[in-house]
């Protein structure tokens, strides 16, 4: 899983009044992107968070296509992934002069702002003075696929880059702008705009990785009530907050370090050819659990962008329903017996189900949270532990893709490493040795406690595969468990390897499938669809003989199911010509239908 990264733009002013000079910056950035994408540092998708153009006039926003284009060349990316948002400059302040000054009086708290969110003629003319900055986005973004907030302030857009699922949230802070410091203070996004866009981003049926906010005023510059609920919902519900105006890079973090909401502003892209104009490149690398911020600024003297700083955060992947702690350990013990000893523990640390890591003291050991670890000298059990702890954010992006088994193949070494340091600390640590067989056996206790689930993910992963007929990725996912020591985990694998084999155009193919299906049907474990699926193989390679008998065999094994064998077996009949096979059919037909009223007698009482 390579690292990720995305470009921020922000405050460009496009304007045909300073169109040398911003040709001057703009081709200079360009230049400097070409240059980074060079050296190994490709963007994936673009970030633009508003002032597009100077005065929201539909000329500006020729000249922001034009941009664009030569930025996408530049970074390689195209347009469908530039996701852009209107500033207070994409407003045109010569339209609907009254009406704002109106809204800006009026919308004064929670309620009425809820009520012109609902809609309806205030709200449509009031973003009259968006409508050239709208017309730009309708036709330059018109192949992104986007769903927009009730209110159409607001949308949402999805993105999958390196197996990771990105939201991309949108919020329009410039609806209620007019420009400069008069604003702060009296800006609006709107509870509703927020809410909307956070419940959209959850809606789909795989959840995203990441999620990305998107607004260009930070959120400090809004009214006092819409502030607070506006930067709580936010900073619950994203991973990161990238914003603008204010013309000065910064980067904060809210919450919990790994787990809370980076904001991050930008600063101007372009203000004059003699200002430091700048942009960032956010680096996202979830195997070594880090967010990068690499600043970039313009120097009027030398007519270059260089970097001038970055900044490293912490990431965590947001939790989600992945397997069971059967399933983890096992999956552990498959990878590496060594980990054996201490695999349904570290299950329970990498699921989240328990937070007691092994601390070192002055003598000997203890257990505490990761907070405490992480406040506590370098050591090699510190590093072995946050290495160990960046599993997470692999289980989590990849649990949908591959299976465990090859998360393990790929990235089984972080576990290792941390279970070898444990073992190391054991052997000089009876007393660790100890608490850590307890904490082992608490963990088997915690595991059993919970609803039987066995290989719950990888099944449900296969099946995934088999419902959208991708036979290759089947066959090859069912290969890595056909010699599981786990019997129904075998049987399953070797079910799904057969289904993959069975769709092939190779006879040879065909052949092996109708093995492993007559191997699957030997076992307690077979299922009516194998002895089905292997008389239809038969059938299609002449051998009717067995397909026959494997009929029959089917209807005296599982009797419920005694339609299903029969339009198989009628399949046969009208394959064959075979009168006699019909008869024998009836027959078994009717010696199970009267097993099955015999069955359903309900003794007499005296």
């Amino acid at each position: 899983m390579r690292p990720i990264s995305w470009l921020h733009v922000s405050d460009i002013h496009l304007s045909s009044r300073t169109a040398w000079s911003q040709d001057v910056v703009l081709t200079a950035m360009c230049r400097q992107i070409e240059d980074q994408r060079a050296q190994g540092t490709a963007a994936d998708f673009i970030l633009l968070t508003g002032d597009v153009a100077y005065s929201g006039k539909s000329e500006e926003y020729a000249l922001a296509a034009d941009f664009l284009n030569a930025l996408c060349v530049a970074a390689s990316v195209p347009k469908e992934r530039v996701f852009c948002i209107p500033g207070n400059h994409d407003i045109d302040r010569d339209r609907q002069r009254l009406c704002f000054c109106g809204a800006r009086a009026t919308l004064r708290d929670p309620s009425r702002v809820d009520a012109i969110l609902e809609g309806g003629e205030d709200l449509e003319t009031l973003l009259e003075r968006q409508a050239n900055y709208r017309d730009f986005q309708r036709q330059y973004f018109s192949e992104q696929e986007r769903t927009r907030t009730a209110d159409g302030l607001g949308y949402v857009s999805w993105l999958t880059v390196e197996d990771v699922r990105f939201a991309i949230i949108g919020l329009d802070s410039a609806w209620l702008a007019c420009g400069g410091v008069n604003d702060h203070g009296k800006l609006l996004v709107g509870e509703r705009q927020v809410i909307d866009a956070c419940r959209l981003a959850r809606q789909r049926n795989e959840p995203a990785h990441i999620v990305i906010a998107m607004i260009h005023h930070p959120l400090h510059l809004l009214q006092d009530f819409d502030r607070r609920t506006a930067m709580n919902r936010v900073e619950e519900a994203c991973h990161f907050l990238h914003c603008g105006h204010l013309h000065e890079p910064e980067a904060r973090m809210a919450g919990a370090q790994e787990r809370g909401c980076l904001t991050i502003a930008a600063g101007a892209s372009f203000e004059t050819r003699q200002s430091h104009n700048g942009y960032s490149i956010v680096t996202l690398d979830l195997v070594r659990a880090t967010r990068r911020i690499d600043t970039f600024q313009y120097n009027p003297s030398s007519v270059l962008f260089s970097r001038k700083s970055s900044d490293d955060f912490p990431i965590e992947v947001t939790s989600t329903e992945i397997c069971d702690v059967g399933e983890l350990a096992y999956a552990m013990r498959e990878y590496d017996a060594a980990i054996a000893g201490h695999s349904y523990y570290l299950s329970v640390l990498v699921l989240d189900r328990k937070a007691d890591f092994v601390i070192p003291l002055e003598s000997g050991h203890s257990f505490a949270s990761f907070a405490v670890l992480q406040g506590l000298p370098a050591s090699e059990l510190k590093e072995r532990t946050e290495a160990f702890l960046r599993f997470r954010n692999v289980l989590r992006v990849l649990n949908k893709t591959v299976t465990i088994t090859e998360i393990f193949v790929r990235y089984g070494h972080m576990v290792a490493a941390y279970d070898a340091e444990l073992r190391r600390l054991c052997d000089d640590d009876a007393v660790l040795r100890g608490r850590l067989d307890e904490h082992e056996r608490d963990a088997r206790i915690l595991a059993a406690a919970r609803p039987a689930r066995a290989f719950s993910h990888t099944k449900a992963l296969l099946g995934e595969l088999a419902d959208e007929r991708d036979w290759f990725r089947l066959h090859e996912q069912a290969s890595r468990h056909m010699e599981s020591h786990e019997p129904t985990m075998r049987t399953f694998a070797m079910r799904m390897m057969a289904l993959s084999l069975a769709n092939s155009e190779e006879r040879a193919e065909k052949t092996k499938a109708a093995e492993l299906y007559r191997a699957v049907t030997d076992t307690e474990l077979a299922e009516f669809s194998d002895v089905g699926n292997l008389s239809i193989l038969l059938v299609d390679a002449g051998d009717s003989k067995q397909a026959k008998e494997v009929v029959l065999e089917g209807l005296k094994r599982f009797p419920s199911k005694r339609q299903y064998f029969s339009e198989i077996g009628q399949h046969i009949v009208e394959a064959t010509g075979d009168k006699g096979f019909r008869g024998r059919l009836e027959a078994a037909m009717a010696e199970r239908e009267n097993g099955e009223l015999r069955a359903n007698i309900i003794p007499g009482r005296d």
